[in-house]
């Protein structure tokens, strides 16, 4: 059997890269969902101390949920991984990526599944779990500071006046084989329908410049956007909405290009 595939989940917020990484390490436990996610019932709290991340109970009980192997802020931290557990030690890595003044692109990849006692499982729980997080992430507020949640503003066609609006972002859709895939084809896959689907609506949108396979490289496809910088948001969503991407038929993972010269 082969190895399960990293999984990885994406959103922007609208936030520098250097107030969202400060968000995760200083503020985990102002918007973590420890109602739904927790090792001890209510009354628990969540935080970095040093190099681990520890979850104590209203009665003093900690749980060490991981322990941070390599941090580079404000851009990237990289973590074992193992709540209510010292046995199935996956790795977490979210990255923070700023895509103008104001966004940034969080990325979050949970890989090393060969290290859980059921690793398809303990993957297939995850996938559904760290959206909610990320979520809820995106829709905290930092003391003292504005929200963090997805970027809101006036898109392109909502300007007023037909005033030139800021440069567009470019953003492009990698995607690779899912486990859902297994060894068929994927343009042969019923969830491949909803990748079209996808498509035809960036395309009608008008944000859609290209896409398609890599020739040299099987199962691995392209895809890339142009959209105004308040709509960045929006098409992230859209593309990890895709249900190709929610249904594991690809894995997607969402790059910002700084594009120097166009034709377009």
């Amino acid at each position: 059997m082969s190895a399960l595939p990293a999984l990885r989940r994406q959103i922007v917020v609208a936030a520098t890269p250097e107030r969202a990484y400060r968000a995760w390490t200083e503020r985990i436990g102002a918007w973590w969902p420890l109602e739904r996610f927790a090792v001890f019932d209510a009354g628990t709290t969540v935080a970095f101390e040093g190099d681990e991340i520890v979850e104590t109970s209203a009665s003093g009980e900690r749980s060490v949920w991981g322990t941070v192997r390599e941090a580079h802020p404000p851009h990237r931290l990289r973590f074992s991984w193992h709540p209510g557990s010292d046995d199935d030690r996956g790795e977490v890595e979210v990255a923070f990526v700023g895509i103008d003044a104001t966004r940034t692109l969080v990325t979050l990849e949970h890989r090393g599944w060969e290290h859980y006692a059921a690793p398809a499982e303990a993957r297939d729980e995850y996938r559904s779990g760290w959206p909610l997080v990320l979520e809820r992430f995106a829709r905290a507020r930092s003391a003292g500071e504005s929200g963090i949640e997805g970027a809101e503003g006036e898109s392109g066609a909502e300007r007023e006046g037909g005033a030139p609006g800021p440069d567009p972002v470019w953003l492009v859709l990698d995607h690779t084989v899912g486990a859902a895939a297994g060894d068929g084809s994927v343009f042969a896959h019923p969830l491949f329908g909803e990748h079209l689907a996808f498509l035809r609506s960036a395309g009608e949108a008008g944000v859609l410049v290209a896409a398609g396979p890599l020739p040299d490289d099987p199962g691995h496809g392209q895809t890339v956007i142009r959209v105004d910088p308040a709509d960045a948001a929006y098409w992230v969503a859209a593309a990890e909405a895709d249900g190709s991407v929610a249904g594991d038929l690809f894995v997607l993972r969402v790059r910002p290009w700084a594009v120097q010269v166009s034709g377009v």
